[in-house]
């Protein structure tokens, strides 16, 4: 594919539309491609499927029961090539799949929009795909992204197109940010340097929260902050989410991300970029951003396991979007959407777009049920430990729990325990 899934679904929806084909043909068509669809499936005739549903692409307009008989048809025949490997045609079916994301038909209830936009670039990119890697990812975004503008009234499309730019974004951070030139204006403070091209009061306001959560945070998870950082943490606060796409290479619907660039176990350079016009910016955005470059000072050769980070990263923000999280890891273990514990441990990156919201679920109440065993720097301890003497290991000597499996057993019996009973 040249486009993106969902590119090439609005564009042939639009051009159906324009070309006044009958609309009763149009939505007959999709019924029988549907029903074709499900005969090729019960005869594990996946590839069938699939060419049924694609050639009726210009005509589903993206309806949740077509995307999940496509989402189904992709996964069957994917899991065909286990016995039959056709490497590019698997590739190619991996990222219909991935652009699909996770079930179409179930609404994501009161998952956390933001949740898929807590990518942060606190590394140097250690990705051995490299610049092809990068290419790729930035191409699947800016397709997502024109899908998007294309069709701004289609929530089935924008939920998923959002969940693969969230994971798209987090793969890549591979692009340096602008520095901001010309007009721009600074506000300083004795550890950060807040860019600003509007509001000098929200600047203002910015420049004293950052230093108030920056104390705040050493304290929760280390100990005092000790002295100011040098060089300074710039704050660059884009006035529009155009400015902010534009400078950082970014989704306009990111809410911030953060840079931070390390030699020699110790920060050569600290930045996070946020959008100026973010309601939930001081409260949310800002403190969820900072705690990465707290963490970088932390963790200045290794970094923490994925999981702990994002949900280190989440709970600094108020306790209304923690709950989020919270009230939405339910639906998620239902739907099959959580990463296995075990597994969900040792992440090195992101999951695939179908687990984004799960991981990120399971991650804030995972660390929120530690920290509540024995505290946020014991919590900090046993990440030190988990570096030193291996996951399971740590578990033992600082929570007493015998590995991943007692773990997750404990941690669903606390967070977990009205899925059984919820309708």
């Amino acid at each position: 594919m040249s486009r993106s899934l969902l590119s090439l679904a609005v564009v042939f929806a639009l051009s159906a539309a324009a070309s006044g084909q009958d609309p009763v043909e149009r939505a007959l068509g999709v019924q029988q491609a549907l029903a074709a669809a499900e005969k090729h499936l019960a005869a594990d005739r996946p590839a069938d499927a699939v060419a049924a549903l694609e050639a009726q692409l210009p005509n589903a307009d993206g309806r949740p029961a077509f995307l999940d008989a496509l989402r189904r048809a992709y996964a069957a025949e994917l899991k065909q090539l286990e016995r039959t490997p056709n490497a590019d045609r698997a590739a190619a079916l991996a990222r219909r799949l991935a652009l699909l994301g996770a079930e179409p038909t179930t609404p994501i209830a009161a998952a956390p929009p933001a949740a898929a936009q807590h990518a942060s670039d606190a590394r140097p990119s250690t990705d051995p795909g490299g610049d092809d890697d990068a290419a790729r990812v930035a191409a699947a975004e800016r397709d997502v992204a024109e899908a998007l503008r294309l069709a701004p009234g289609n929530a089935e499309l924008e939920r998923v197109g959002r969940q693969v730019q969230a994971v798209a974004r987090a793969r890549a951070g591979t692009r340096p940010a602008a520095a901001p030139t010309g007009d721009w204006e600074a506000v300083e403070t004795p550890s950060f340097r807040v860019k600003h091209k509007g509001s000098k009061a929200l600047a203002d306001a910015v420049a004293a929260a950052a230093e108030a959560k920056r104390d705040e945070t050493f304290k929760r998870w280390s100990g005092p902050a000790g002295g100011a950082w040098g060089p300074k943490c710039e704050i660059v606060l884009h006035p529009t989410a155009e400015c902010y796409a534009s400078m950082t290479g970014k989704p306009a619907g990111g809410t911030g991300h953060t840079t931070v660039k390390l030699a020699g176990g110790r920060a050569t350079e600290r930045r996070i970029d946020l959008q100026a016009d973010d309601a939930s910016l001081i409260p949310n955005a800002l403190p969820r951003e900072l705690t990465h470059v707290v963490l970088a000072d932390l963790f200045p050769n290794t970094p923490p396991p994925k999981w702990a980070e994002e949900g280190l990263a989440v709970l600094a923000g108020s306790p209304e979007e923690v709950s989020r999280y919270v009230r939405t890891l339910p639906r998620c273990a239902r739907a099959g959407e959580l990463v296995p514990m075990a597994a969900l441990l040792e992440l090195k990156d992101f999951p695939p777009a179908e687990k984004i919201t799960g991981f990120y679920c399971a991650s804030v109440t995972l660390v929120d049920y530690l920290v509540k065993l024995k505290g946020e720097q014991h919590f900090t301890l046993f990440l030190r430990d988990c570096q030193r003497y291996g996951t399971t290991q740590a578990l033992r000597r600082q929570y007493d729990l015998d590995g991943p499996a007692a773990l997750e057993q404990a941690w669903r019996r606390a967070t977990l325990a009205d899925v059984a009973r919820a309708p």
